[in-house]
């Protein structure tokens, strides 16, 4: 194989950043790694008469990118799929939601003549636009053949639209076109705990919907991503690398297509073919670099005190490296191996439980969100890119113990503080 020239460099340095898209959704479906169940489930609701969706999840799991590939997995010989994707922002309501599906929905007039263009269906509603309608719309133009999708992104976004009673309104059509058995799927896509964050409570609709929660990526997916893109550029990647991008991931898609994709940039400066473990530790420093500005005034004010010994820094440490649910949730139990490694000497749950507190007020960038009742209370990271980036502000500030760090580079151990000192976690609980 003759050696890469200069000007090969230069256009896999293109190419990879054609490939890794942190910053937007996949929309080529042979780059989209995992989620096999979800999309089993998604192409069952579309393929039951009567039936519609509705996915959730946390921010940055990789809603979007399914929402916009996933028709594309039906097989070539079922019937005509018309999908309309529409996003949805803060100044909409029910009615302007729905124009935006009447635009891309283009009818013929039954009087045109043949060869006619066909116009927006939005044409005919320049006023309010109510659940009947859609019904009675969806009825006249779909044929047998069609297999209509309609996905509806950003949903969560219309908590604070003008339209109080948007959730409702959206309940409600989705009943109608249920209960009138219509060739139409709706599926609605937003940032969730659960459906009643998205659509209330709305008890008749249940049983039409297909609840789809979409948890962090597992480790096999979260590699398939890397697997997927790697022999595009004719290039492949140590087990060390794989392994640290994947836990400095910590089930978040978006990471593991920054760290990827400075890795690569990485390892193409080098005019190395092989990525290596310090072309990760190079793209780490990328990505605390490039990290928004918002990101980062949120953790400056999460860990700021005029006191040496105020320990934020650690105990934010600690809830990024705390085992988490399929859900990105942990208890504060789950803090306390992490900190006791950090700091090397046994802690309580009462040496943290007012840093916890802390974290939830706005004064501290509000990086925590709370869920549960007293003496059972989880927590979540707010915004989950959060989560990444203080574990890599700990690896950079070495403020991250070398245990931590050595087990980022043995493929062998399964997660990082899996394998304490049992006396110690027995000494922090008593």
């Amino acid at each position: 194989m003759a050696k890469p020239t200069s000007e090969d460099w230069q256009a896999k340095l293109f190419e990879a950043g054609q490939l890794f898209s942190p910053a937007a959704p996949i929309d080529e479906r042979d780059l989209f790694a995992g989620r096999g169940p979800q999309i089993g489930k998604m192409l069952e609701a579309v393929g039951e008469k009567g039936k519609h969706a509705v996915l959730f999840g946390e921010r940055g799991v990789g809603k979007t990118s399914l929402g916009k590939v996933f028709h594309a997995m039906f097989p070539k010989t079922i019937r005509h799929i018309m999908a309309v994707r529409e996003q949805v922002d803060p100044s909409d309501d029910f009615s302007s939601i729905w124009r935006k599906v009447f635009k891309d929905l283009r009818v013929r007039s039954v009087d045109a003549e043949p060869g006619a263009r066909h116009t927006p269906l939005a044409h005919d509603y320049p006023g309010p636009i109510m659940p009947d309608d859609i019904r009675r719309e969806f009825q006249d133009i779909f044929s047998p053949n069609d297999l209509p999708i309609i996905i509806i992104d950003e949903f969560d976004k219309a908590r604070d639209s003008v339209d109080r009673k948007i959730h409702e309104m959206m309940a409600n059509t989705i009943k109608h076109l249920s209960d009138y058995s219509v060739n139409a799927t709706i599926i609605l896509i937003g940032v969730a705990d659960d459906v009643t964050d998205l659509i209330g409570e709305h008890p008749s609709v249940t049983r039409c919907l297909e609840q789809i929660p979409m948890p962090r990526m597992n480790k096999e997916e979260l590699r398939e991503i890397i697997d997927k893109r790697l022999p595009r550029l004719d290039m492949r990647m140590r087990p060390d690398a794989y392994f640290k991008i994947i836990e400095l991931s910590r089930g978040l898609p978006s990471y593991v297509h920054l760290l990827g994709l400075y890795s690569t940039h990485a390892a193409i400066y080098r005019q190395s073919l092989i990525i290596d473990e310090i072309d990760v530790d190079a793209a780490i420093k990328r990505a605390l670099e490039k990290t928004q500005e918002s990101t980062q005034s949120d953790y400056n004010a999460a860990v700021h005190s005029n006191r040496l010994d105020s320990l934020y820094r650690e105990v934010l440490l600690a809830c990024a490296l705390a085992k988490p649910d399929e859900r990105g949730q942990f208890s504060p139990t789950a803090v306390i191996d992490p900190l006791t490694d950090i700091l090397d000497r046994p802690v309580r749950i009462d040496a943290f439980q007012q840093h916890l507190q802390k974290f939830l007020e706005r004064d501290r960038g509000a990086v925590l969100v709370r869920r549960g009742k007293p003496r059972a209370y989880k927590f979540r990271f707010r915004d989950p890119m959060m989560q990444p980036y203080v574990i890599m502000r700990g690896i950079e500030d070495r403020i991250i113990p070398e245990s931590a760090k050595s087990v980022l580079s043995f493929p062998a151990e399964p997660t990082l503080f899996e394998q304490l000192d049992t006396q110690s976690r027995d000494n922090a609980q008593t």
